[in-house]
């Protein structure tokens, strides 16, 4: 049996899950927020600076733009279901299509890298 001078220190179970969720939900909505600004940002310089009308940047824009797609779109699902206890309370189809969308902006970020190293390699 544990005293009370033992267990003082101690948060409850569910005060300490709580916490850890609210951490995490305001991280995942900074990391959300500052995404969707930066990424705006890039495509905006690249779309008004005509200097920077060439094609590694028409990648990066690329880039930009699937990455503000994802975060708009698969980032709020996770969000959501932190807030749920991590608990997907959607269909079973949403979560398919969510996590395909997520896997699928994953392989497209990787591809228009290596399409903006070979761009560069050629370019020199």
């Amino acid at each position: 049996m544990a005293n009370g001078s033992e267990t003082a220190g101690m948060l409850p179970e569910s005060s300490s899950s709580t916490v850890s969720t609210y951490i995490k939900l305001v991280l995942l909505g900074l990391i959300i927020f500052i995404s969707l600004m930066g990424n705006l940002m890039v495509s905006l310089l690249v779309l008004r600076n005509r200097m920077l009308h060439k094609a590694p940047y028409y990648f990066l824009l690329d880039l930009c733009l699937a990455d503000t797609i994802r975060s708009a779109i698969c980032f709020p699902f996770v969000l959501v279901s932190i807030k749920n206890g991590s608990a997907w309370t959607y269909s079973v189809l949403s979560c398919k299509v969510v996590a395909f969308m997520a896997v699928l902006f994953c392989f497209h970020a990787a591809f228009m890298l290596f399409c903006i190293s070979v761009t560069r390699y050629m370019h020199r």
